[in-house]
């Protein structure tokens, strides 16, 4: 009775071990088949990083093409607006008596300073 008992239990082992093996040769052939299917799409999600890449590289170099051109707008409107108002200080000049000429030297500290607040003189 007691060897039935020993062959039994040794019986149930085997159907275990069977079935553990069965169960990792079926996740084995699904590892594989995924491994697969990864390895299929690797070179198209290296080509959209790629891509990615490029158009980031993009956007950059236009932000930085334009933060140049609104630095070289803004030196071009502060020579102009610099002309402009040299040319209405000598205008101002031109048309006062000699006697208001304390008065110019003022209004030309209160535009260089007005400049100077808009930092638009170095």
């Amino acid at each position: 009775m007691l060897i039935f008992f020993f062959i039994l239990i040794f019986l149930a082992e085997l159907k275990i071990t069977f079935d553990i093996v069965c169960y990792l040769k079926k996740l084995d052939k699904k590892i594989c088949s995924l491994d697969e299917q990864i390895s299929a799409l690797n070179p198209v999600i290296e080509e959209q990083f790629l891509s990615l890449r490029i158009a980031l590289n993009k956007v950059l170099l236009s932000l930085n093409d334009i933060q140049l051109k609104i630095k070289e707008k803004k030196e071009e409107y502060k020579i102009i607006l610099l002309k402009n108002l040299i040319t209405g200080v000598l205008f101002f000049i031109l048309n006062i008596n000699g006697s208001k000429i304390l008065s110019v030297v003022d209004l030309a500290v209160d535009i260089k300073s007005f400049l100077k607040k808009w930092s638009l003189v170095v």
